[in-house]
């Protein structure tokens, strides 16, 4: 019998109705902070004390635009991210096989795990690690935005490292594309202060077993098929 897996659209649900009641927490927390009554947020916002009331209680959702002028008529603001969570597996997401290339090619000296849990749902990729170092590796297989994606993995190595004693570092792991690499040069001066250590140098240690030393970015190839 397969496990149960909860569909993302119930997931989803759940979560907004979460969000609905810590947003109204954070209304009413800001315009105390201002302070403002119910009725002066409304004024201010543009809707009205009734609404405000509801929003705070967790009864009403409010739309975008609705938080927003919230915020503002708290002399607050409003800030909206995408974090990681732990529903899509590598296997779901295609990133397995990159994973799977680096794990066998690695010296036994390395011990590997995949998707290791940072806590609040979110985990590394793989991480690999030996008495004297660990290696946190997120796996891209394209960048939408490098910075963001990057300072997303920097936040999970940072929480992984406070549980361990040794040296954590972050390995981007993307694909060997023409393509990739352009993109890569483009970037050469912002991943050169974030992520020095370069991809021969990753390889060489992952290959015969010693430390890599820093962060760094790793390309890794697909072997090709046999026509």
């Amino acid at each position: 019998m397969r496990p149960f897996r909860p569909r993302p659209a119930d997931i989803g649900r759940q979560r907004a109705r979460q969000l609905q009641a810590y947003l109204g927490r954070e209304v009413r927390i800001a315009r105390v902070s201002a302070g403002l009554t119910q009725d002066e947020l409304a004024r201010r916002a543009g809707l009205t004390q009734e609404y405000v009331s509801a929003v705070e209680r967790g009864v009403a959702a409010p739309s975008l635009d609705a938080a927003c002028r919230f915020a503002a008529a708290a002399a607050s603001d409003l800030s909206l991210r995408l974090f990681p969570a732990g529903g899509v597996s590598l296997r779901d997401s295609g990133q397995l096989g990159l994973a799977e290339i680096l794990v066998s090619h690695a010296d036994r000296s390395w011990r590997a795990r995949m998707e290791v849990s940072v806590g609040d749902g979110r985990a590394h990729d793989l991480v690999l690690d030996r008495p004297e170092e660990v290696a946190a590796v997120e796996i891209e297989r394209a960048f939408v935005d490098m910075q963001g994606q990057t300072r997303r993995g920097q936040s999970k190595r940072e929480t992984l490292a406070e549980r361990e004693s040794r040296p954590v570092r972050l390995i981007l792991a993307v694909p060997d594309t023409r393509a990739m690499r352009q993109l890569v040069r483009e970037h050469a001066e912002y991943l050169s202060r974030v992520l020095p250590i370069p991809s021969r140098t990753i390889w060489k240690a992952i290959r015969e077993g010693h430390p890599i030393g820093g962060d760094g970015i790793l390309f890794i190839s697909r072997p090709r098929r046999s026509p």
